[in-house]
């Protein structure tokens, strides 16, 4: 598919996403529900104003993946893995759109209180994204914009196949945590989930770029 027509297909589904939005917006309390804990209570408020910004944010992000892929420095290598960049931006979209709803879902009471379904719907949601892009990251050529950016890499294209291969690796484990925790994080409470979920991500990312560091000065063969 054609990056433009891409581009105006997930632009229709973002403005369609916002006028669904605004016809329910008066139909909305003053306050609404903005922050979930870990088992599914509601521990944040805003106003009301707070989901149509929800709303916006993901055709402000489709527009910023845009110029951001057109500014790279290596955006003619986005030829190269267009469909591995192509699917991240669908996914990514979609998945935002899917949460900007969560406010209004829990106002019509459509998500039970005091249940995990907000974190098995985020958690586990950015989880199976994670597993798809390990799965796809080995496909990502040089660039600035996407995949495991370590300096090393980016300076050298043996380091860089290198370090998106473990990359994959590690996303595909991050992600399996992110899904169980999505499941468990009722059970862990709200400051357990956010140490392991911490710790599975930084420590993900740490290991990425020590890795892609060891492979620069030839300690891993």
């Amino acid at each position: 598919m054609k990056k433009n027509k891409l581009f105006w297909i997930l632009t229709v589904v973002c403005v369609l996403n916002f006028a669904a939005h605004l016809y329910f917006y008066p139909s909305l309390p003053d306050i609404v529900p903005t922050h979930w804990g870990a088992g599914g209570q509601v521990n944040g408020w805003g106003p009301k104003s707070t989901v149509l910004i929800l709303a916006a944010l993901p055709f402000a992000m489709l527009i910023l993946l845009e110029v951001i892929r057109k500014i790279d420095p290596k955006h003619q290598n986005f030829e190269k893995f267009g469909k591995v960049w192509n699917l991240f931006v669908v996914l990514f979209t979609v998945m935002m759109a899917a949460f900007s709803w969560l406010s209004e879902l829990a106002v019509f009471g459509k998500l039970p209180d005091s249940s995990n379904l907000v974190s098995i719907l985020v958690c586990g949601g950015i989880g199976v994204l994670f597993i798809i892009l390990g799965n796809f990251m080995p496909q990502i050529k040089q660039n600035y914009t996407f995949g495991c950016r370590t300096p090393w890499a980016l300076n050298d294209e043996h380091n860089w196949q290198r370090t998106q291969r473990m990359g994959g690796y590690t996303f595909v484990v991050m992600g399996i945590v992110l899904l169980v925790l999505a499941f468990l994080g009722g059970l862990l409470g709200d400051i357990a989930t956010l140490i392991v979920l911490l710790a599975a991500v930084l420590g993900g990312s740490a290991w990425i770029y020590l890795y892609s560091y060891l492979v620069y000065v030839g300690k891993m063969k």
